[in-house]
């Protein structure tokens, strides 16, 4: 079997560089480029947290990957992990 490549990133940016865009910048590393987005329905699975919860996703986070699924023709969506 073909060993996953694995990614790591930390939360240390230059001055000017926000998070989101790190964040991006490492999907186009891993390959979302290379997926065929176009025209097809995309799902963002992500948990929307709950009342008190601090361990979810943040909006600004999911908004940036769905500009890359958008960039690239898909139609992107947030459909939710509930516990």
């Amino acid at each position: 079997m073909k060993k996953a490549k694995v990614y790591f990133t930390d939360f240390r940016t230059p001055v000017g560089t926000s998070w989101t865009a790190k964040l991006q910048r490492l999907c186009i590393a891993a390959g979302i480029k290379d997926i065929d987005f176009d025209k097809k329905f995309v799902a963002i699975k992500m948990h929307f947290g709950e009342l008190g919860n601090l361990s979810f996703l943040r909006p600004n986070y999911a908004k940036a990957i769905a500009d890359l699924v958008k960039e690239q023709g898909g139609l992107p969506f947030l459909t939710d992990c509930n516990t």
